[in-house]
């Protein structure tokens, strides 16, 4: 989560993101939000987007496969049992 006065510039891969503040880069994640005020410059992939009023999306956004949505649930689950 990104908070309201939060600005992240990079990548992330994450299950969920939520973005209440500002994001420049690329999300690879199942579930996006933006939130009133947030927003999103980049390349977003997923398969579920939410923009709330008052959010802003720059960029590209992309399909997920359901492939990719697996490999990242098992990659959490490996970096959960270390």
């Amino acid at each position: 989560m990104i908070g309201k006065t939060g600005i992240v510039k990079g990548d992330i891969v994450a299950q969920r993101v939520i973005v209440s503040g500002g994001f420049t880069g690329s999300i690879d994640s199942e579930c996006i939000e933006i939130m009133p005020n947030g927003k999103i410059e980049g390349t977003i992939t997923c398969n579920e987007l939410y923009i709330e009023k008052k959010g802003i999306f720059i960029g590209e956004s992309k399909v997920k496969k359901m492939q990719d949505v697996n490999k990242i649930d098992k990659q959490i689950n490996i970096e959960d049992k270390e």
